[in-house]
């Protein structure tokens, strides 16, 4: 509810995209009337390469499944604070 209807219009395609759910055509022809093709490619980029980096950590090695952590038996939340 907080997003701006353009953001909304973006998110929205994007899900569709990734899904490939037959709402994303409606939604791209949407893209492209608003903004242009140009805009449609971008966002076709950023999908892309949203989906790179998850994909590259674990063929390296660094995408271990998130486990919960126990020290001597008993398990410990783990609290990140912000920087």
């Amino acid at each position: 509810a907080a997003m701006s209807d353009d953001v909304r219009l973006g998110a929205r395609f994007a899900r569709a995209a990734l899904a490939h759910d037959p709402a994303a055509d409606d939604l791209r022809e949407r893209i492209v009337a608003q903004w242009g093709q140009k805009a449609l490619v971008s966002l076709a980029f950023a999908l892309t390469l949203a989906r790179i980096y998850p994909t590259m950590k674990y063929a390296l090695g660094h995408g271990r499944a998130c486990q919960r952590i126990q020290v001597a038996g008993t398990p410990v939340v783990v609290v990140r604070s912000a920087a």
